[in-house]
C-alpha cells in the first residue's frame, strides 16, 4: 500500500469519529433552558420590596395645613363688600357713581370706570332689536319665495314643424319673435 492510499482510507475514518464526538458532546451536556436559571425571574423569593411610609406629614398635606391656617388667619383682615349695588343692570346710576366710592375693591371701581352709561347700552340694544327683525323678515321673505310656475310643452319644436305653404290668411298669429325656454 501507498501512503497515498493509507491517507484516503483515513479520512473517513476521522470524518466518523468527528461526528461520534460531536454526537456525544451533544447528548452528554446538560440541557440549558432560558427559564431555568438561578434568578427565576423574581418567583419564589421572599418579600423585599421597600414601601414609603404613608403619613398625612407629606409635602401635599403639610402645605394643605399651613394654607387653609393662613386663609383662617387672614379671613377677618379682608376688606367687606359695600352695602351698595354695583350692578349695571340693577341700578345703573348708582353703578356710575361707584367710580368714586372708595369703600369699593379697585377692580369694581375700574369696571365701572370702563363700562359705559345705561343709555349707550339701551340705544344698542334698541338698534340690534331692529336689525335682528329686519334679518327675521328678510329670512321670511326668501323662505316663502315661490318660483313662477312654468308650463312645459311637451314637444316645444312643435312652433318650428310647420309648414309656411298652403297657410290661409289669418288662421295663424305672428310667431317670429317667439323664444322657446327649455
Amino acid at each position: 500500500m501507498s501512503l497515498r492510499s493509507t491517507s484516503t482510507m483515513l479520512r473517513p475514518t476521522s470524518s466518523i469519529l468527528r461526528q461520534q464526538l460531536v454526537v456525544r458532546a451533544i447528548s452528554t451536556s446538560t440541557p440549558k433552558r432560558a427559564s431555568h436559571d438561578d434568578s427565576h425571574h423574581g418567583h419564589g423569593e421572599g418579600a423585599d420590596d421597600a414601601y414609603t411610609t404613608e403619613s398625612f406629614f407629606n409635602p401635599f398635606w403639610r402645605n394643605t395645613l399651613v394654607l387653609t391656617t393662613l386663609a383662617i388667619l387672614a379671613y377677618p383682615y379682608i376688606p367687606s363688600t359695600s352695602s351698595n349695588t354695583t350692578s349695571p343692570s340693577l341700578d345703573p346710576e348708582t353703578f356710575s357713581k361707584s367710580t368714586k366710592d372708595k369703600s369699593l375693591p379697585y377692580v369694581t371701581r375700574l369696571l365701572a370706570s370702563i363700562t359705559p352709561e345705561s343709555r349707550i347700552w339701551t340705544e344698542r340694544n334698541d338698534k340690534h332689536l331692529e336689525l335682528s327683525k329686519d334679518a327675521a323678515e328678510t329670512k321670511l321673505l326668501f323662505q316663502e319665495a315661490e318660483r313662477p310656475r312654468v308650463l312645459r310643452m311637451r314637444y316645444p319644436s312643435s312652433f318650428e314643424q310647420a309648414s309656411p305653404h298652403n297657410i290661409a290668411v289669418g288662421s295663424q298669429t305672428d310667431l317670429s319673435d317667439l323664444k322657446v325656454q327649455l
